[in-house]
Parts: C-alpha cells; structure tokens; sequence
C-alpha cells in the first residue's frame, strides 16, 4: 500500500529566536535556523486599502507541514520560505 506525501512542494526554512550575549554583556535575540522542510503553501484570501493616506495590502496565507521531530515550530517562530511562487514574500 502507497502512502500519499500530499502536495508538500516549496521549501521552507524555520527560524526560532535564541537570546545570547553581546560584547556587552547586553541580551540580544537572534534568530537561527532550525532547517528546511517541505510545505505547501497557499493563499486564501488577500485585501488591500487605505490607511492614514497609505496604501496597506493584507494576505492570508496557509502552510501545511509534516510533523518533523526534532523541529520545533511555535507562535514565536519565524518561516522563511525559500522556493516556490511565495519566495523571499512572506
């Protein structure tokens, strides 16, 4: 019996903050990647409009992953997505 892998075809890159210090001593965050996986990213619904005389654009976007252990993907997490029509966008 095959298993289906699903349309996970753009690569992304998930970065997670990390506190370290400076030359100061001072705590600084910095983000560090824990390493590329495959997605399927989507987009839902997008708007724009105008505010405080600017022009504003909104984008819904979804992003499907396969649970990766060792990887941990949170609210404070950062994607960074490296191919695919959403490159370097989002």
């Amino acid at each position: 019996m095959a298993i289906y892998a699903g349309r996970l075809t753009q690569m992304i890159s998930v970065l997670n903050p990390v506190l370290t210090r400076n030359a100061a001593g001072e705590m600084t965050e910095e983000w560090v990647s824990c390493g590329k996986i495959h997605a399927d990213i989507r987009g839902r619904s997008s708007r724009e409009r105008m505010q405080s005389g600017a022009e504003m654009a909104q984008a819904e976007i979804r992003i499907w992953v396969r649970g990766q252990s060792g990887r941990e993907i949170t609210a404070a997490s950062r994607l960074h997505v490296l191919s695919g029509p959403w490159r370097d966008r989002i």
